[in-house]
Formats: structure tokens, C-alpha cells, sequence
């Protein structure tokens, strides 16, 4: 029984690259005289090939695949400028790069390209980070060594260490993206103005979670500062976990240079004179890495977006209350007390865990980057 043509083997034999020693042999052959048509007949090089190879005097096999050199437009040369331009000056356009590579090579690319040739190079695009001039001076790392060195050793004396600081939100505090049909704008409703601010007032330690915390109207004043640290070192003292564990040691308040913090040491002196197991820690300006507390804040005003998302209808119904102000207010005190649940124990360990790395850093008086 005879087979289909699309069964019957191949005749035709396989595609064969010839090796560098047998295209030397018929480079050879040609600068010797030889009959090199012939050697390269009998090595398996094609005419066309043999005829290639000598015009090329190279033995090396040519290059297979790929673009050619003389299509290439954008350049190795280009792409190490345009890194060169990002390193310089990580807030360049598209079309800011196009123009540099126009002036320095005389050549148009298009901001596709660029972008492409930048992908490959893993150069992405990212949110920017402000970071003050003065962050990483010679003096402000040195007062942030002198505050690392403090807890350090408070630390090592077994002192129950308390985190205090403030953080506010109004009714603009939501999330920036959200998700749409193609085509379509993620659009939210909002009041015509972000209102007053809510004040939080918070103290954590990584032996007990939330020490204390306190919501206030409005901005807070010296007095109410002092006296909320006043109420911090009342309330540790009267736990069980400090009776039990920390008895004889010092409570260290950790606090900022916040301007409601200004003064709270000449207001306490009475205080801090009176118990000599009270100790306030200032830490050292541009350091809000190495406070754990700031990304507790983070974890508890991601809550209060996510409230304020489910709930957002009654920014615009006032209910039973006097006015639309109060029932604002009121939405954003819900919200704070629904998330203030969040600052537990396993979350303040998980930060402050996390700011020993910024802690050894400070020690070997390095660099401190935002945001990490």
C-alpha cells in the first residue's frame, strides 16, 4: 500500500552549519594556492560560503539572528546616556530624554522606544520620595546616633520604652486608586471642602500594644501635649505588666520634635522631678524611621479609608445631628475608634522590629532613606 506524500521520510538532509576547523581548512587551502573550491567541497562549506569566507579572511562563524548594526538606531552608546540622564535627574519626561538624545547624538527616537530600551535596563517608573536637604547632614546624624545610643542602652536596662506621637485625617483621607471599567474614570464624590482636622494622640510599647490614646477637634496645644505624656506615665505605671516585669526601671517616653512637643520637659519638670523613673527621649530631627509608631499610623489610617469607603454616604446626610459639620465630625470619630483596634500588641513588635534596622544604621551613623 503505497503512503501519502506527507508520510513518506524526507529526503532532504538536514541543515548542517560548518564547523570554525573546517572553514580554517578552506581559508587555508586559499592563502596557499590551493584548489580551495575543492576543500571546501569536501568540508561541506557551500560555494557561496567558500567565496564569503575568503573575501572575509575570518574563520569565526558569522553572527546568526539579531538585529543588524546598521538598523540599530538606538544605541548601546544611547542607553548608557539615558541612564546617565535618570541618574542625574530621576524626574525626566519621556520626551525630556528624546530631546537630550537629539542634542548630544543628533539622532529622533521615539518616547516608545526610550521607554523599551529603559524596561530592559529594569528602570521603572515609581513614586517619588522628597527627602529634605539637610536629612543626612553630618548634624543631624550625629544627633540621631546620640538618640540610637540612648535606646540602645535603655533597651539593655530592661526599660519599658513607650512610642508617643500624633497623626490627623480629615474627610479627603481615601485611597488615590480604585478600579473602573477601560474607558471609564474612577470617580468619587467628595464634601466641597476636607473640613477640620481629627486629632489622634497615641502612645504604644512593644510590651503591651496601645498604652493610650486620645481624639481631639482641632490642633493640639503644648498643654494638651504635656499633659497627655502626664497621663502616659500614670497609665503604664498602674498596668500589671510593668508591676510584674518592670518594677524598679525607668519608663522612657519616646517622642518627636513636633512643634506641640516644644516645651514639654520645662512642663513636666515637676513631674519628671518628683518620679525619678520618668525619662523623655527626643529623637533627633528627620528620624521618623526609627520611631515605630509612624508605621502603626500607616496600618491604622489605612483602616480609616477602607471605614470611610463603606460609609461614605453619610458624608452627605446629616442625620439627627445640628448641622453637616457635626456629622462629619462625627463620621470621622467612628471611624478612628472602628480602627484603633489595629495598634495591638503583634503590630507594634512588627515595627518596632522593623526600625532596629534603621537603629543599627543610625549607630554606624549611615545615611537614612525615606520611606524604608
Amino acid at each position: 500500500m503505497s503512503q501519502s506524500p506527507s508520510a513518506r521520510a524526507s529526503t532532504t538532509p538536514p541543515r548542517r552549519t560548518a564547523t570554525e576547523e573546517e572553514r580554517q581548512r578552506v581559508l587555508d587551502a586559499f592563502e596557499t594556492g590551493d584548489d580551495w573550491l575543492t576543500v571546501a567541497r569536501y568540508n561541506d562549506v557551500s560555494r557561496a560560503a567558500a567565496y564569503r569566507l575568503c573575501k572575509k579572511g575570518d574563520p569565526s562563524p558569522p553572527p546568526r539572528g539579531g538585529a543588524r548594526a546598521s538598523c540599530v538606531k538606538c544605541t548601546d552608546a544611547m542607553v548608557k546616556a539615558l541612564e546617565a540622564y535618570l541618574d542625574e535627574e530621576y524626574t525626566l519626561m519621556l520626551v525630556q530624554l528624546r530631546d537630550k538624545l537629539m542634542e548630544d547624538f543628533e539622532v529622533e527616537v521615539s518616547t516608545s522606544t526610550i521607554s523599551a530600551k529603559l524596561a530592559s535596563k529594569l528602570i521603572m517608573l515609581k513614586q517619588i520620595r522628597k527627602e529634605p536637604l539637610t536629612c543626612n547632614n553630618d548634624v543631624n546624624k550625629a544627633k540621631r546616633y546620640t538618640f540610637a545610643a540612648k535606646l540602645i542602652s535603655r533597651q539593655a536596662n530592661g526599660d519599658y520604652i513607650v512610642y508617643y506621637d500624633e497623626s490627623n485625617f480629615n474627610l479627603f483621607c481615601m485611597r488615590t486608586q480604585g478600579r473602573a471599567r477601560v474607558g471609564q474614570r474612577a470617580v468619587v464624590k467628595t464634601p466641597p471642602s476636607k473640613g477640620k482636622n481629627f486629632q489622634l494622640q497615641c502612645a504604644v510599647s512593644a510590651e503591651d500594644g496601645l498604652v493610650l490614646h486620645q481624639l481631639q477637634r482641632g490642633s493640639i496645644t503644648m498643654d494638651v501635649n504635656a499633659e497627655f505624656v502626664k497621663s502616659t506615665y500614670a497609665t503604664v505605671k498602674a498596668w500589671d505588666t510593668y508591676r510584674e516585669y518592670f518594677a524598679g526601671k525607668k519608663v522612657v517616653i519616646v517622642l518627636d520634635n513636633a512643634p506641640a512637643h516644644n516645651q514639654v520637659e520645662l512642663r513636666l519638670e515637676e513631674v519628671i522631678a518628683e518620679h525619678g523613673d520618668l525619662e523623655l527621649l527626643r529623637l533627633g530631627p528627620y528620624s521618623s524611621m526609627l520611631n515605630p509608631i509612624e508605621g502603626c499610623f500607616s496600618v491604622f489610617k489605612a483602616k480609616v479609608k477602607a471605614y470611610l469607603s463603606e460609609h461614605r454616604q453619610r458624608m452627605f446626610s446629616q442625620g439627627s445631628h445640628r448641622s453637616m459639620t457635626e456629622a462629619r465630625m462625627c463620621l470621622l470619630e467612628d471611624a478612628a475608634n472602628s480602627s484603633i483596634g489595629c495598634m495591638n500588641r503583634h503590630l507594634v513588635v512588627s515595627m518596632a522590629l522593623h526600625c532596629q534596622r534603621a537603629v543599627a544604621d543610625a549607630l554606624k551613623m549611615e545615611d537614612m532613606q525615606y520611606g524604608a
